[in-house]
């Protein structure tokens, strides 16, 4: 109860008899007052207040203290005499009436008070507030395929390029939406360093015979001149020149180059080329400049991007060419662990980790010109695509130049962020995010996640409207920087690692909301994986008339009989990467995604001038029915994880995820670790994940015995689940990279952890530690990183053990 102040002319309280006839000494000594202070009396000089002072004290005492009592025309009386009011039985009983009246007056107004202020609560369920499906089933009506549609159009009308004034633009337009509905709304801005190339002196390839340019090829494609798209680039890229033959590496993964060696190909001082896809580009540029090349060029081969049988709408144009950052590690290149604020300390550029050799990336229609000086060593078959050959001959004098003018800026970055407050639990946090920033026009990534993000946003303001409000807080968020490795996301996280690592319940993610219309597909924290399972069996798949769980089930089964659908491990590509692999914070990311048999690593038009509104429209979702059904299963995850009192964690999937990883490393290594005298302590990691897999089930199976009414107790047991993440975070990082703290999630520092339908796989298969020490031994012959690996990773399970036992 909240109480004020006023202030009053000092009069006296019960005036009882005419100033003439009694001196200023007969007044009566201060009383207390019902909240325990003294009420000062005017004319007593003891307490040396004068009259006409002002005096503090609450709106209960002003209505006792000022009465007064009209004696004119009447005998004087004795103050305290045979007949007062004060004495006797009548005093008695007139007093405990004033008490009675005060006490009920008090009662009255308290009750008052605590309704308003509990007044959203009370709309909300109360403490005992829990996930309603009838709420749930008002969020589901209200995605609007209209609404959806206006955004997806609005945010892909223009190129955005992170640091440019458009993004800046969108970052107010959209704090003004959210704001207008309901949502308290902020924009936090960080200071990162952005790569752009030179606008007045394009990048270029030279086609050169002996020392003579033959052809000189301008990286382009047929819009990029006509307004403001950025012309083709790799962000990061080292600035300069240089002039080598060309070789042929494949995919750039580290198994093509470990064959290019095995062949005695030297790349050393080389121009290598790459075609794009099956392994993530920093990696092709890591493995290139490991092998000395000089610089690397990246092509989209038709194979990929202009399958058979697909819709040549669809696929990528002849001058289709892909932007994007090319470095290892994300968030601020000069800020890595700590947040990109003014003022803050910053590594010089020489110290930052950028890639130390040249990159450009170019067309289909100018590989073919650049790939046609190789004549010499013949490909194996599953190299060929574009070219047979892997090099050059020994006399043939043709040359490659590569010309880079890139150049680093440090520029502001704008997170929009909006949050509503708990009803029950306010210092609980759900985090949903997408970062707005596109290389051109984004239509299909960012823009359809932008536009999910959008209208979920909206959807939860109407329930707003209508006095709901969630359990835990949520916080929405509209990243910039996205494209340049996460910036936005990661500086956030970074500002605010202690309250995410403390308070963070999940973080959901949209990116590439809608990539294609195959089916389905999420990647997610094993925690998470059960409650998008169950949020998708109360949405409508667009294909017909069943739910989007039973064609996920179908399109994407768990394994061979399951009647589950796969849910992947998240990898680091996107914008979950701080608040997983720092934080420990469960996370997820959502999408419907491509036919599987296109063998695909992304649509065709990624990152390229030809990804728009139009092709979204025309190739991918012309009704905009499946960005409402990302929007729906997101929205109803969210009130699970918002609403639910006892969080909907699956600690049965993390359980499960480390037995996978064990086997997956038992079948692989058993026979090395015999050999090496290590079995008997990975048998130990093998006991942990046992004790581990034992524990969980114990703590699931009392959760749901849990005192639903005890609010210590339900607090105790999702804090318990919420802490499973944190408790595989490891302080120097997975095998010294520091960014990458979680011992089970982490990509592995060694390339991708397996081939899957040809595709690199940088989720999780075994644990990342340990397959990165084992390639190690490949090259180094030493063992003491893998018996490392195998001891951090079985104290990790146990100390993990322990904490649920407790």
């Amino acid at each position: 109860m909240r109480g004020y102040v006023r202030t009053w002319r000092a009069k006296g309280v019960v005036c009882i008899h005419t100033a003439s006839e009694f001196s200023t000494t007969d007044y009566q000594r201060p009383k207390k007052s019902i909240s325990g202070r003294e009420t000062i009396m005017a004319g007593d000089e003891e307490s040396g207040n004068q009259a006409g002072s002002t005096q503090a004290y609450s709106r209960w005492q002003s209505d006792l203290d000022s009465v007064s009592v009209n004696t004119e025309g009447q005998a004087p009386r004795v103050a305290g005499g045979e007949g007062s009011w004060q004495t006797g039985v009548k005093g008695i009983v007139i007093k405990i009436l004033i008490i009675i009246l005060i006490f009920m007056f008090g009662l009255v107004i308290g009750y008052v008070i605590r309704r308003e202020v509990h007044k959203k609560i009370s709309s909300s369920g109360g403490i005992s507030q829990d996930y309603d499906e009838k709420i749930a089933g008002q969020l589901l009506q209200e995605v609007s395929v209209e609404e959806l549609e206006d955004q997806l159009r609005h945010f892909s009308t223009a190129p955005h390029l992170a640091g440019m004034q458009e993004v800046g633009i969108m970052a107010e337009e959209i704090t003004s939406q959210w704001q207008s509905w309901g949502l308290n709304t902020t924009v936090r801005s960080y200071y990162a360093l952005l790569s752009y190339p030179d606008l007045t002196n394009p990048n270029k390839v030279f086609l050169m015979s002996g020392d003579s340019v033959t052809e000189t090829i301008t990286p382009d494609d047929a819009q990029s001149a006509r307004d403001s798209t950025v012309l083709p680039y790799a962000a990061y890229s080292k600035s300069g020149m240089a002039t080598g033959k060309l070789v042929y590496v494949n995919f750039g993964r580290g198994e093509d180059f470990h064959f290019l060696e095995s062949q005695g190909v030297n790349l050393t001082g080389r121009i290598a080329i790459a075609r794009l896809g099956q392994v993530y580009v920093g990696d092709k540029v890591r493995h290139a400049e490991m092998a000395g090349a000089a610089a690397l060029l990246l092509y989209p081969d038709p194979a990929q991007y202009q399958p058979a049988g697909a819709d040549r709408g669809w696929t990528l144009p002849e001058d289709g060419v892909f932007r994007g950052d090319v470095r290892i590690t994300y968030g601020d290149p000069l800020t890595p662990g700590y947040p990109a604020l003014e003022g803050m300390f910053r590594l010089s550029e020489s110290e930052a980790d950028l890639p130390g050799i040249l990159v450009q990336p170019i067309s289909i229609a100018d590989a073919r010109k650049v790939l046609g000086i190789l004549d010499g060593t013949t490909a194996p078959s599953d190299w060929q695509g574009m070219t047979q050959q892997i090099d050059q001959r020994e006399d043939n004098n043709r040359q490659v130049r590569v010309q880079v003018n890139n150049k680093l800026l440090n520029k502001q970055i704008k997170n929009v962020i909006a949050s509503i407050s708990g009803a029950v639990e306010p210092d609980r946090y759900v985090v949903v995010g997408n970062h707005r920033d596109a290389w051109t026009y984004g239509g299909v990534e960012p823009s359809t996640g932008t536009a999910c993000l959008m209208e979920l946003t909206r959807t939860v303001g109407l329930l707003l409207k209508k006095n709901w409000r969630p359990r835990r807080s949520i916080i929405f968020a509209s990243w910039d920087g996205g494209e340049f490795g996460q910036i936005g996301s990661t500086e956030w996280v970074e500002e605010n690692i202690k309250e995410m690592g403390e308070k963070a319940v999940a973080y959901l993610n949209l990116d590439g909301a809608v990539i294609g219309n195959y089916s389905f597909y999420a990647e997610a924290s094993p925690l998470l994986q059960k409650v998008v399972q169950d949020a998708s069996k109360t949405v409508r798949d667009p294909h017909g008339v069943f739910s989007v769980y039973n064609e996920w089930v179908e399109k994407f089964p768990a394994g061979p009989n399951a009647q589950t659908p796969k849910v992947d491990l998240l990898g680091a590509g996107s914008d979950y990467a701080a608040f997983v692999l720092q934080a420990g914070v469960p996370s997820l990311d959502l999408q419907y995604t491509l036919d599987p048999g296109f063998n695909l690593s992304f649509y065709p038009v990624y990152h390229t001038v030809y990804d728009t509104f139009y092709y979204v429209k025309n190739f991918i979702d012309p009704d905009l029915s499946y960005h409402r059904a990302v929007t729906q299963v997101l929205g109803n995850t969210l009130l699970r994880l918002s609403d639910s009192t006892l969080l909907p964690f699956s600690l049965g999937g993390y359980a499960m995820m480390i037995e996978d990883f064990t086997n997956a490393a038992e079948a692989s290594y058993k026979n090395k670790f015999k050999q090496q005298g290590l079995e008997l302590q990975f048998s130990k990691v093998k006991l942990a994940a046992e004790g581990f897999a034992l524990a969980a089930a114990v703590v699931e199976e009392n959760a749901g015995k849990t005192d639903l009414g005890n609010p210590l107790e339900v607090r105790r047991v999702n804090d318990k689940m919420m802490q499973v993440d944190r408790l595989f975070l490891t302080p120097g990082g997975v095998l010294g990279k520091p960014l990458y703290k979680h011992l089970l999630l982490s990509p592995s520092k060694n390339d991708c952890l397996q081939l899957e339908e040809g595709v690199c796989q940088y989720r999780g298969k075994t644990f990342p530690g340990l397959f990165g020490a084992m390639r190690e031994v490949e090259s180094t012959g030493s063992w003491a990183n893998v018996e490392k690996q195998i001891s951090i990773i079985s104290i990790a399970i146990q100390s993990a053990t322990e904490f649920l036992k407790k």
